[in-house]
């Protein structure tokens, strides 16, 4: 497996941060965040995605894959086009879309998420650079793999893929091993998240916490990753409130060897 970290929680940090500190802390890698206010944005990507990946690759470090604005959810927007093409060029096999809301009328807006997700697989197609759909608890569309099965039926699994998310599952999902059975096909990528529940005065809340310390029943992820032979990436969201980059590289650390000693490598 490869563990690679997402960018989000450092934004300030420039390729060759990330490569000291992916160096440092014992990473294969990021999950770059591109999007507005980030070193790399939709609109630079073509520009400088192939720079960043130099870099990396001269450390022999990664970019596993590129997460897109949470907003990108249209193929025919010219953010995603720049951006597909933009990976193309730089030999990044992957791109995280963005989100379907749901507001209501189920049918209409599955029908319209669908014609989307088609959409990015043409794009997938013609670029060779996968459109990975994430499983995000909430109001929207494929908050879990039961609901992502429903709009990836018959879309080629080498174009669109299922991005499972440990925590966001453990929030609206099964059992993760009934979970990933569900998406099998299209079972692309693993986002490490652990969640746990709060009381607060009016209702519980859910809070993200390092791998270990919160409900996510990481011996059936492991076990369930073991028995599908999984040897992919595996991105952390270190999403936890933390301050300092020092601190962010020691629990990246910690939360690596944990998933390690679970998942049996």
């Amino acid at each position: 497996m490869r563990f690679i970290y997402f960018t989000k929680t450092l934004p300030a940090f420039q390729v060759d941060d990330w490569v000291r500190w992916c160096g440092a802390y014992g990473l294969d890698g990021v999950d770059l965040a591109v999007r507005p206010g980030y070193p790399v944005t939709p609109e630079n990507a073509l520009a400088k995605l192939p720079f960043w990946r130099e870099a990396f690759m001269k450390a022999k470090l990664t970019i596993g894959l590129v997460t897109a604005p949470t907003s990108l959810n249209d193929p025919n927007h010219p953010d995603a086009r720049r951006l597909f093409k933009a990976c193309q060029s730089a030999g990044i096999p992957a791109v995280k879309i963005g989100y379907f809301p749901f507001v209501g009328d189920y049918p209409l807006a599955r029908n319209k998420a669908r014609q989307a997700l088609e959409g990015f697989a043409a794009l997938a197609d013609s670029t060779g650079v996968k459109a990975l759909f994430h499983t995000h608890s909430g109001k929207n569309l494929g908050n879990n793999a039961a609901g992502q099965r429903l709009l990836l039926e018959g879309i080629d699994p080498h174009q669109v893929g299922s991005f499972l998310d440990t925590g966001h599952l453990a929030l609206g999902g099964g059992p993760f091993p009934t979970e990933l059975e569900l998406v099998k096909p299209w079972f692309s990528c693993l986002a490490i998240k652990d969640v746990e529940w709060t009381k607060g005065s009016k209702e519980w809340k859910s809070g993200i916490v390092p791998a270990g310390k919160g409900i996510v029943r990481w011996n059936e992820v492991g076990a369930t990753l073991k028995g599908l032979k999984y040897q992919g990436t595996v991105s952390l969201h270190g999403e936890y409130p933390l301050d300092g980059a020092e601190k962010r590289g020691e629990i990246a650390a910690a939360e690596k060897a944990f998933l390690a000693h679970q998942f049996n490598l």
